[in-house]
């Protein structure tokens, strides 16, 4: 408002100034053109010098007829330099006795600018004025000074009108300014809210409060952009925030599980070691077998469970190179299958394989899509009872993509685990037979593998009907595919 004050005042001055001044210079203008050729109409019909003198009487007779049309209008006569010689007013009363040069003569040139001023004696300032070259030398000064007009003006200027006008320029002024501030506050309310919100979510250090500020769906102005910009910075910044608790909550759950899963391996490693060292001895072959087998097999468990870890962190870390290349997916299922098939028959399950004729290639990184099979592969074993099936499904669609489900007939995941089932370390159970459990990172490797892919591993499943995996690659430009494993049959049924 100070700004508008300080720009609008001095502004108006300069206005009121400047249209006093062109009034001025216009009513000049109109006066001095109007009279342009009294003074040569003077010359042309009175011979007013006497030889080099001026003819007083004949100055007196011209002033005094110039009197009672125009009041106000004086003569001159002026020799070569400008100095008066003689005039309409005594010399005693005048208050300058030279009149610059310069003036008259730009006045008698052909092409003139009006209006043009120069030296009133009497008054001591500048006026119009006409003029014209005597035949003896000097000229005939005319001032067009008119003392009713002027006396109109002085009138005017103490007059009540004039004080109304003055007084209603003050008034439009003030309600310009009042207008101003009202605009500016309604235009600076939304950046106040918008500072207030800001300061609010700055000084809420790491709560990091949602703003009570909504994004206008139709921007009208850069006031309404800055807000949404700041909303949507808000609830990115949240988002990030809400991230790095999971990520941090994550991690504390990975180091107690790490420990948990590491601490009961090593238990049993250390327990059926320390046997043997203590009892070696007096321990049948076959219970030294025993304590053997089992630290072997607690030795494994370990391995595995570091070899997971270590691969989940590379997968997390995008320390997996992007390279990929072009494989039958039938072809590396079946092998897969066929390696499983042992373990399959001694737990009593089924493993069949639904693959057909012609199946594209696929476009991946073989390492990866093989460990996350394997992965799934594992899990529907574990879950899956004796005489249960586990069913692998392949097909591809119009969109270029090949799926690959599979599916057990297991005991199923209940809805309140299936949200939390690819979180690492998350089990929902024991699995459907003794020493069946894993350390849960099996799914959690599947479904980063196939982020990495670009796609996400979806699940399927009800309490006592088994459950389905299921993800979707894309396939390679089309090429023969052969389904056959390494045992050469084809693998489109069990």
């Amino acid at each position: 408002m100070l700004v508008l004050a300080l720009v609008l005042v001095p502004a108006g001055a300069a206005l009121l100034a400047l249209t006093v001044r062109s009034a001025r210079a216009y009513y000049q203008e109109v006066t001095q053109r109007q009279n342009a050729d009294v003074a040569a109409n003077l010359v042309a019909q009175h011979d007013l010098m006497i030889g080099h003198d001026v003819d007083l009487a004949k100055l007196a007779d011209v002033a005094k007829n110039l009197a009672m049309t125009n009041p106000g209008v004086e003569v001159y006569v002026l020799d070569p330099a400008g100095r008066v010689l003689a005039g309409s007013v005594p010399s005693e009363r005048l208050m300058a006795s030279t009149v610059a040069l310069a003036p008259l003569r730009a006045f008698l040139e052909a092409e003139r600018r009006l209006p043009l001023l120069d030296t009133d004696p009497r008054r001591g300032g500048r006026a119009v004025f006409s003029v014209a070259p005597l035949a003896g030398g000097g000229y005939l000064y005319v001032v067009l000074t008119d003392e009713m007009r002027a006396g109109i003006a002085r009138e005017v200027q103490g007059s009540t009108a004039l004080r109304v006008a003055l007084y209603g320029s003050l008034a439009v002024l003030a309600l310009v300014l009042l207008g101003g501030a009202l605009a500016f506050f309604l235009l600076t309310r939304r950046l106040r809210r918008l500072q207030r919100a800001m300061t609010a979510f700055r000084g809420a250090g790491s709560q990091v409060p949602g703003t009570q500020l909504t994004a206008v769906p139709r921007p009208r102005d850069e006031i309404d952009a800055l807000r949404n910009d700041f909303v949507a910075l808000t609830r990115r910044i949240g988002e990030q925030v809400d991230a790095l608790r999971r990520s941090d909550r994550v991690r504390q759950e990975l180091v107690t599980n790490v420990s948990h899963d590491l601490r009961t391996p090593l238990a049993a490693l250390r327990g059926s070691l320390e046997t043997l060292m203590l009892k070696g001895d007096e321990l049948a072959d076959a219970q030294r077998a025993e304590f053997l087998a089992t630290a072997q097999a607690q030795s494994e468990r370990l391995g595995r469970l570091i070899d997971q870890l270590f691969e989940l962190s590379l997968l997390d870390g995008d320390a997996v190179p992007p390279s990929s290349e072009d494989f039958p997916l039938a072809e590396l299922v079946s092998d897969a299958l066929l390696e499983e098939r042992p373990r399959a028959e001694r737990a009593g399950v089924r493993l069949d394989l639904d693959a057909p004729e012609g199946l594209p290639f696929v476009r991946a990184n073989l390492g990866l899509v093989e460990r996350a099979f394997h992965n799934l592969l594992d899990n529907a074993l574990r879950h899956t009872p004796a005489g249960g099936a586990v069913r692998v499904t392949l097909r591809s669609d119009d969109a270029g993509r090949v799926h690959l489900e599979v599916r057990d007939t297991g005991e199923g995941i209940a809805p309140e685990h299936q949200a939390r089932i690819f979180e690492r370390f998350y089990r929902v159970g024991g699995g459907a037979r003794p020493g069946s459990s894993g350390a849960g990172l099996g799914l959690a490797i599947a479904a980063r593998v196939v982020e990495v892919h670009g796609g996400r591993l979806r699940v399927e499943s009800s309490p006592g009907e088994g459950s389905a995996f299921a993800f979707d690659l894309p396939a390679a430009p089309r090429r023969d595919a052969s389904v056959k494993g390494r045992d050469g049959g084809v693998r489109t049924a069990s």
